[in-house]
């Protein structure tokens, strides 16, 4: 393979999709063995997410999405991003040493990952290439192609290596949390959240970048905007595009494998993003819904009329209605131990999971696997995949098929150093209205 000139993710074919997600894989992994602190991490996942944007994101984006700052954060006086750069610069020329072929490189003086065969003098000088119309479609097809191509790859993965055909159900499928979706006759449905991009462009009618707006969820949404904006009818653009985050496509393909296993069928599930989910099909299916508690999207309100959890004020935050307390996501980085009640030097960071499981009017089961940020998400789905654990947590909850659980997850060098649950209690039957006959 040659590449002629550097080319983001999502921009090319699929074979070109398969190396840079090869190659990232690769140098994720040595990153990870080396490295003491998250940040790397966070900061190369973050760019290797945006790698199919339209633009490169600025310094005060990655500032707030990495490092947890405000959107008053003063880049020319703080240069923390700059730094972790240069250090994430450093570890791929490093990664790089010696090989041939298709590199992945962050050309100096922008925040971009790209995947170029050429030295990485020559990137630096290179304008980046021109995207052809109807791009930003091809960009929303690839999200939706790779996380069907991974669940699929993981999928029969699963079944080659421990050869399912023939054999006995999981036992998992005997834990209150998944009796429900293991004995239905129908398979479940895997919802994997995502959320809506707004395009926006220049004066000159021009597209320039995707953009998230908290208070703008779906076209819909725009539209009433626009309404009490019009000043940005010409600038935001409605274009159907949604994508689904990394952790949240991860998660949903690693849970595939473990429905078929506990099921007598041994069926295949189908995943589906968020927004493509009915009413219709809400009502009519057993739900496996997997997403940050902060973005439950269709799914939210009939959740939270059943629970005593809502959303805080800001994105990292929940809060428990019966106690009152605030339960925040903080990482290693903010040195604040609050919500441990330990020293203020402690060096943890700390995420919330939660998991919930209930009967909808219509009959059918609905599942929550969610957390906070991307830590708890993903020892969340480790939890589910441990019958002791669910065991544990249907003694705490009376053994019923309608509950709500949080856990603590405490965080170390960016490994999980311990899970700790918080709350186990049965969701109240008098919020749960049967379907009219």
């Amino acid at each position: 393979m040659h590449l002629s000139t550097p080319s983001t993710f999502g921009q090319s074919d699929e074979s070109h999709g398969k190396s840079i997600t090869a190659e990232a894989s690769r140098f994720r992994r040595a990153l990870v063995g080396e490295s003491r602190s998250a940040t790397l991490t966070q900061l190369f996942d973050f760019l290797l997410e945006r790698s199919a944007d339209l633009r490169a994101p600025k310094e005060i984006e990655i500032a707030m999405a990495v490092f947890g700052q405000s959107g008053s954060f003063d880049t020319s006086q703080d240069s923390k991003v700059r730094v972790h750069m240069h250090r994430l610069r450093q570890r791929l020329d490093n990664f790089n040493a010696g090989k041939s072929g298709p590199r992945l490189q962050i050309p100096k003086g922008e925040y971009r990952l790209v995947l170029s065969d050429r030295p990485e003098d020559s990137i630096e000088e290179a304008a980046p290439p021109p995207r052809p119309e109807g791009s930003l479609e091809q960009s929303r097809q690839w999200h939706a192609i790779a996380l069907i191509l991974v669940a699929t790859a993981l999928f029969w993965t699963a079944l080659f290596i421990f050869g399912r055909d023939g054999s006995a159900p999981s036992s998992l499928g005997q834990t209150s949390f998944w009796r429900p979706i293991a004995t239905h006759r129908r398979l479940p449905l895997i919802v994997a959240g995502d959320f809506y991009m707004v395009v926006e462009s220049g004066p000159d009618g021009k597209v320039q970048r995707l953009s998230m707006h908290p208070m703008i969820r779906s076209g819909r949404d725009l539209d009433n905007y626009l309404s009490v904006h019009p000043d940005q009818y010409s600038k935001l653009h409605d274009r159907d595009i949604h994508r689904v985050p990394a952790k949240v496509a991860t998660a949903a393909a690693a849970i595939l494998p473990l429905v078929s296993a506990m099921r007598p069928d041994h069926g295949m599930a189908d995943i589906i993003p968020a927004s493509q989910v009915s009413q219709e099909t809400i009502d009519s299916s057993n739900v496996i819904y997997i997403e940050h508690f902060s973005e439950l999207g269709m799914l939210r309100s009939p959740l939270l009329h059943l629970s005593d959890f809502k959303p805080g004020a800001h994105f990292n935050e929940l809060k428990d209605i019966p106690s009152g307390k605030l339960f925040t996501a903080r990482t290693e980085r903010s040195g604040d131990a609050s919500n441990a009640g330990s020293t203020a030097t402690a060096p943890y960071g700390y995420d919330y999971g939660y998991i919930a499981s209930y009967r909808a009017p219509s009959g059918n089961q609905i599942l929550i696997i969610s957390a906070i940020e991307d830590a708890a998400l993903s020892q969340l789905i480790r939890l589910v995949s441990d019958k002791r654990q669910l065991d544990l947590l249907a003694r705490k909850t009376g053994g019923g098929e309608a509950f709500e659980a949080l856990y603590q997850v405490r965080t170390v060098g960016g490994l999980i150093f311990d899970t700790s649950l918080l709350i186990a209690r049965p969701l109240k039957a008098d919020r749960i209205k049967p379907a009219p006959l």
